[in-house]
């Protein structure tokens, strides 16, 4: 026996498709009561002396009685359409409108910050050897320890001894930047 069925599990998507396959059975009926008129019109008009008028009455009173019923059901089968349109739109913004609202703020917060760590590090106006001692120290005074040592086995000994390109490539590497040559 297999799990218990929620009842909000295939309900609504049910009911939506019922009311859809309604719709489109009344449609359906109008456009097979045109049909039927159609084919009574022509077997009528072959009757001897009110053949031609019986036909055109026949038909035109029973396409005038189907009209309806074919406009109902193509106006609500494009409602029930707009209606899973909406309800598909809603169930897909529950679970998406937390998530970006999240995502998106932190991502443009990370993109700034890569912005303007491009800015300063690629700036025309310093040499390249002067933005590596720059970021080398920037690494030294703010990054943690083992940072450090993943980039450099000794870092203050780099730095002391004026090898900044590994420093510079961590603290490049905090924004998500690499060293340029």
């Amino acid at each position: 026996m297999g799990a218990p069925r929620s009842r909000a599990n295939g309900t609504a998507p049910m009911i939506v498709r019922r009311i859809a396959i309604a719709a489109r059975l009344v449609h359906d009926g109008g456009v097979n009561l045109r049909s039927a008129a159609s084919d009574i019109s022509a077997n009528t008009s072959g009757v001897p002396v009110v053949g031609e008028q019986l036909s055109a009455v026949v038909k035109s009173s029973i396409t005038t009685a189907a009209n309806p019923f074919v406009d109902f059901g193509t106006e609500l089968e494009a409602l029930i359409l707009l209606l899973a349109g909406v309800i598909s739109l809603l169930v897909l913004a529950v679970p998406l409108v937390p998530w970006l609202s999240r995502y998106l703020p932190w991502r443009l917060r990370r993109l700034r910050r890569l912005r303007a760590a491009h800015r300063v590090a690629r700036s025309p106006h310093i040499s390249s050897r002067a933005a590596e001692k720059i970021l080398a120290a920037r690494a030294v005074y703010s990054l943690d320890y083992q940072t450090l040592l993943e980039y450099s086995p000794d870092p203050f000994g780099d730095f002391v001894q004026g090898r900044h390109d590994r420093l510079a490539r961590a603290e490049l590497a905090t924004v998500g930047l690499r060293l340029r040559r």
